[in-house]
């Protein structure tokens, strides 16, 4: 299972079949897609500005679009979900 923590306790959880986007630190489950609908990711780098930390803005096109923003640190995480999504099955 691969778990992406973005900002505002949004999340993005791959578990092998499915794509779950969580809301509110887990406790609600915004959408539900299976792997088989991925189409695209695309991540787009924002600078830190002032001495603050970056962050990625991450849009997920599946049956539906999920969003989320990633801060810097989450970039490793983030990566081992572009791997697993991009792997052909």
């Amino acid at each position: 299972m691969i778990e992406v923590r973005g900002l505002n306790g949004e999340s993005l959880v791959f578990d092998g079949a499915t794509v779950t986007k969580f809301r509110h630190n887990g406790s609600d489950q915004a959408a539900r897609n299976p792997i088989s609908t991925f189409r695209e990711l695309q991540v787009k780098h924002k600078p830190g500005k002032r001495g603050k930390e970056g962050r990625y803005d991450v849009l997920l096109a599946m049956s539906s679009f999920m969003s989320l923003s990633v801060p810097e640190s989450g970039l490793a995480s983030l990566e081992e979900l572009r791997t697993a999504l991009e792997t052909p099955r």
